[in-house]
Parts: structure tokens; sequence; C-alpha cells
């Protein structure tokens, strides 16, 4: 089977990852030693006895969006119609400016 290797030389060493498995990485002094090193490494990792599992979690509240827990806290404010009629009102006057300049 191929895999992606990044090779990059950083500084005077060269850091091979492997694209699909970014725990896989190696760096040496050489391009040679790199390559060699990382599909060693990479070959005892695939071979380690692994398997896929699944878990499930319950979203706790940082996962929410962060306006939720603001949502209806106006809904019984008795002064909301006139704030939402100064807000539309205030738009307007700003189109208005917006379209004479």
């Amino acid at each position: 089977m191929t895999y992606d290797v990044i090779l990059r030389k950083k500084q005077n060493k060269y850091v091979a990852r492997v694209r699909d498995w970014p725990e896989v990485v190696i760096e040496e002094d050489s391009r040679e030693a790199a390559i060699t090193e990382v599909k060693a490494l990479l070959s005892t990792y695939l071979n380690q006895p692994s398997e896929i599992i699944q878990i499930d979690l319950e979203p706790n509240a940082s996962d929410l969006h962060p306006w939720l827990q603001f949502a209806g806290m106006w809904s019984d404010d008795p002064t909301w119609d006139e704030f939402e009629a100064e807000v539309k009102a205030y738009r307007q006057e700003i189109d208005s400016l917006d379209t004479e300049a």
C-alpha cells in the first residue's frame, strides 16, 4: 500500500510525517535516513494491535452556540416593541445617509 509522506527540511534536519497517520513522525539528519526511519516506524505502528470503538458523549454547555443562553431573555420586557421601533428608525436613518453619499 502507498502512503503519502510529508518530507520537509527544517534547519539542518529532515522531518518526515505520514499524512494519514500524523503521530508517525521522524526527524533525521539526512533525507534518506528520514525516509528509511519513517517507513520502519509506520510499519511498526500499523502492526500494533488496535481496535476501532464508538463512544457516546453528551454535549456540554460549551458545545452549544454561545448566544443560545440569551435566547428569549427579553420575551417578557414591556419596552421591547419600543426598542425595536427605535432600532428600525435608526437603521432607516443610516441607510438614507448611505444613499446620499
